[in-house]
């Protein structure tokens, strides 16, 4: 727990100014707090016994004083707080997409999607709402739990001395329920994860499921259900089992001490005025303790998330070497490359020469290793046992911008965002022009974009879901010719086109980029007569090179 707390201290620094008025606003909110119970014992002692109407007035407008001093403090504190955890949390999530983005390859496929969609949305929103319920209420509480034993201990410190037995067995009951909370906080965001990603599967292939078994996919629908549906419940059953605890506990507690309260009372060794301000003043500090504890529980429930974001944040990123990488002058060169998946051997000793402008075609079965060798290749995956050298440079020695500034890789699966086409292009050149990007949609065969109502600022939908499979591709297409690369690696890139249009995007691709590198995999094996040469992968093993 201590850790958590250095953790949210550490990030909430940047705001200390804003804290540090946060804290004087809930001081002063407990203090105003606290003054109600002087309020309360006048109102009976000197007005309603005594009969004092100047004395009522006073306390009247003593009343609203505190009231309007509390609301002062209650804004500035929750205000000046949230602002601080909002804007906090706002600079974590870009932290987090940043190391997400910088991730190696090889790193990212460890997790499935669900998992990574979970980690940084779930745990990010889980990591605001209890940082909310905590931080400020805790210094809130705690001074207004200080001023109202004060007062307490003023009124009568031997009633006191009875309520304080109370405390050891509050913090039996906190240990117990906190390490609970902390347990099933934990399997709440892993199973929270878990049915991301299985939603996230259904989404992605939702025709397909209209021609599956409803019967065995409702089956697994429910149960990713109940699991997730178990794992809510357990954090709601011991948050409920634990303050009706807390509420038993302080039950016997009051029954004592007005029991032995009003025995004093009535053997005069107590005002009326006293002991009801001392009773309703026990009450407030009741409940002060009840949020300090259930903030003490919250924190036990940030311990897992707070791991899980930091697991993430201290994942070592992507690195290349120090070469900067200025285009290829000669030739590409494989020696002995082997790539594993696990036990999995993918490819088995590869050994090739391309020279500089050649233009390889990609043949095989499914699974033969053309994708994998073109994502080693473009520098995807390092974790290769073997060479590749561009020139006299082996591809891990390069610093990974330059060489990324000058290669172009697309797979079949496009990446579109819910946003305008011009967006969606430019993020392949920021600085390209709207004349340069009408040339580049031309060039793909994605001149469709001149029919849509708004043009260039026409929103395409999450994924390109308005989109067809065909025109997705065009689209990502386009970022070739505006990127401009040296190096370009299409892995069934066009698999979602007809011929003649894959034919014809072809021919301008080689007309746009006839002197630079192009590696081209497809299905469609009379597409290779426009290459240089053909290389036929399978299982792993370079069969065929003509």
């Amino acid at each position: 727990m201590l850790q958590t707390l250095l953790w949210i201290f550490r990030n909430l620094k940047t705001y200390k100014f804003l804290l540090f008025l946060a804290l004087f606003g809930a001081i002063l909110e407990g203090l105003a707090y606290s003054g109600l119970s002087f309020v309360v014992k006048n109102l009976i002692d000197r007005v309603l016994v005594e009969k004092n109407f100047h004395l009522l007035v006073f306390i009247i407008l003593s009343l609203l004083g505190l009231g309007i001093l509390k609301q002062i403090g209650f804004l500035t504190s929750e205000l000046l707080y949230k602002y601080s955890v909002v804007k906090f949390v706002q600079k974590l999530r870009f932290e987090v997409y940043k190391k997400l983005i910088n991730l190696p390859v090889e790193t990212f496929y460890k997790k499935t999607a669900g998992e990574w969609v979970g980690r940084i949305t779930n745990d990010v929103k889980s990591l605001k709402d209890l940082l909310e319920g905590f931080g400020v209420k805790v210094v809130r509480e705690f001074f207004t739990a200080l001023f109202l034993i004060s007062v307490l201990l003023y009124f009568d410190w031997k009633l006191f001395m009875l309520f304080a037995l109370i405390t050891p067995l509050l913090v039996l009951t906190f240990n117990y329920f906190g390490k609970k909370r902390k347990k099933y906080s934990k399997f709440y965001q892993e199973e929270f994860a878990k049915f991301i990603n299985f939603s996230t599967n259904l989404v992605e292939n939702f025709e397909n499921l209209k021609f599956l078994s409803k019967f065995q996919l409702f089956k697994f629908v429910g149960e990713k259900i109940r699991r997730l549906f178990k794992a809510e419940f357990k954090n709601v059953y011991y948050s409920a089992t634990y303050l009706s605890a807390i509420e038993v506990l302080g039950f016997i507690f009051i029954s004592l001490i007005l029991l032995y309260g009003g025995w004093r009372v009535i053997n005069g060794e107590l005002t009326a005025g006293t002991f009801l301000s001392f009773l309703g003043t026990l009450f407030l500090l009741y409940n002060s303790l009840q949020a300090l504890q259930r903030s003490a529980m919250n924190l036990k429930a940030l311990e897992p998330i707070v791991l899980r974001i930091e697991e993430i944040l201290k994942l070592p990123e992507e690195k290349g070497g120090d070469k900067n990488f200025v285009g290829l002058k000669e030739k590409i060169e494989i020696q002995n490359l082997v790539f594993k998946f696990g036990n999995r051997t993918i490819l088995g000793g590869i050994n090739g020469y391309f020279r500089k402008g050649e233009k390889v075609f990609l043949y095989g079965p499914s699974g033969g290793g053309k994708s994998t060798l073109l994502k080693v290749l473009s520098g995807l995956y390092k974790n290769y046992v073997g060479r590749i050298f561009y020139d006299t440079t082996e591809l891990r020695n390069f610093n990974l911008k330059t060489f990324r500034e000058r290669v172009y890789y697309q797979s079949q699966n496009v990446v579109l965002f819910d946003d305008t086409v011009r967006n969606n292009l430019l993020i392949a050149n920021p600085k390209a022009t709207e004349e340069q990007i009408w040339e580049a949609l031309s060039l793909a065969g994605a001149d469709f974009v001149k029919d849509f109502p708004e043009g260039l600022d026409s929103v395409i939908g999450g994924g390109g879901i308005q989109l067809s499979g065909g025109q997705k591709q065009r689209l990502a297409l386009a970022r070739l010719f505006l990127k401009k690369p040296e190096i370009i690696f299409l892995d069934e890139a066009t698999s979602a086109l007809d011929y003649p249009t894959e034919e014809r995007i072809i021919k301008n691709i080689f007309a746009k980029f006839g002197d630079r590198n192009i590696f081209f995999i497809s299905h469609r094996e009379e597409m290779g007569k426009y290459f240089d040469r053909r290389l036929k992968l399978v299982n792993g093993i370079l069969e065929k090179v003509d």
